[in-house]
């Protein structure tokens, strides 16, 4: 019996950095490592040459970004349309979010998120104005949404483009760690820390973080510990809150104890995972909350804001904010550093919890939803 045919568009790989990134880097290993697939899976661009690029990736120049926009939009109205008539698709699925005006077969879109609605003063208005509006009649006709939480699915359902459309929920996987024996030996610190990772914008509420932590090395009992912060600026100017945190961490005198390690290897961000006291995820606003995975992987206790889609997906496994308070926050860091069987009793926990979002759950998951889609 002859697969249906899904045309997976790849190319915003060219520039992601984050759960995007993981999510096309994960559904594309798995199918090149899966013998037999219940599809024929047509990845374009190719995902190895893609993966490799570093041309449009990180702080690049103002007109690298704007030449990437332009072919983007022009591959997504243009050039993925002709491929999925060229290869006889009988589904177009777009991981980045965005689908075309038209296309051969159902159009599949991953919103991952709902901040474009949330915090429209982050956009540049224009840019924002088009995006919209492609993305909402690109999903008016034959599409359907494929969202990363339940959290997320009822914020969408708030959005009045979208009520109409269908969508369904599929837990994203982990993606690969480097979970390694070797790396016990690799000490990026000669003392204890709290880690977060993550671009540098301000929902990451990384300020309050700064403030909680600084109350808490005022104590004798804590002036050894620090704080590092890997990641880089937020991809805009208008998301960016490196320079606001920067100046905190002078004006708080803690530049001896705030670490920014900007970007790392994979085996430098293992390293971190592996050593931390604790990762800390004060987030205001994710549509799911990656780090938290990684860091159960690595038996790391996690403590997160309350906000709704960091407590779907850390579920009983991580200590929740009472209120998003400095005071708060300080209380609950101070209890990790104190109490040895909470540390050992939510790194269990975490290590339970990590088992709903694996790779092979993922694919098989997301295939069983192709299928529903197509059957209607």
């Amino acid at each position: 019996m002859k697969k249906p045919k899904v045309l997976i568009d790849v190319y915003y790989l060219y520039v992601a950095q984050t759960g995007i990134k993981t999510y096309i880097t994960s559904l594309c290993e798995e199918i090149a490592s899966r013998e037999e697939t219940g599809f024929e899976y047509i990845i374009s661009p190719d995902f190895q040459k893609v993966k490799e690029s570093d041309f449009f990736r990180g702080k690049t120049a103002k007109w690298k970004n704007i030449y990437f926009q332009l072919l983007y939009f022009l591959r997504k109205q243009l050039v993925l349309p002709f491929l999925s008539f060229y290869h006889k698709a009988d589904l177009v699925f777009s991981p980045d979010i965005l689908s075309p005006l038209w296309s051969r077969g159902k159009k599949v879109s991953v919103i991952h998120d709902t901040f474009f609605w949330d915090n429209p003063e982050h956009y540049q208005s224009l840019w924002l104005k088009y995006y919209l509006y492609f993305l909402k009649n690109g999903l008016k006709r034959n599409g359907e949404i494929i969202t990363i939480t339940h959290y997320s699915k009822e914020r969408l359902r708030e959005i009045k483009d979208f009520r109409h459309i269908p969508k369904r929920v599929v837990y994203p996987a982990t993606g690969n760690t480097l979970r390694n024996e070797n790396l016990k030996n690799i000490q990026p610190l000669d003392f204890p820390f709290f880690l977060h990772v993550g671009v540098m914008e301000k929902r990451k509420n990384l300020g309050m973080l700064i403030e909680a932590f600084a109350e808490l090395v005022q104590q004798n009992d804590f002036k050894e510990f620090k704080l590092v912060l890997v990641g880089q600026k937020g991809p805009r100017e208008t998301l960016d809150d490196f320079d606001h945190l920067q100046s905190l961490v002078q004006k708080l005198n803690l530049k001896e104890k705030v670490v920014f390690p900007g970007y790392v290897s994979q085996e430098e961000l293992a390293a971190y995972f592996q050593h931390a006291v604790a990762y800390v995820f004060p987030s205001l606003n994710e549509g799911f909350g990656l780090p938290i995975l990684e860091a159960f992987s690595y038996g790391l206790p996690v403590i997160i804001s309350r906000q709704g889609a960091l407590m779907e997906v850390a579920d009983e496994a991580a200590l929740v904010l009472e209120e998003n308070t400095k005071d708060d926050l300080k209380m609950k860091m101070e209890l990790l550093i104190k109490n040895e069987s909470l540390r050992k009793e939510l790194a269990e926990k975490g290590r339970n919890r990590l088992q709903e979002f694996s790779t092979e759950k993922f694919f098989l998951s997301l295939e069983d939803t192709f299928k529903q889609i197509l059957n209607g």
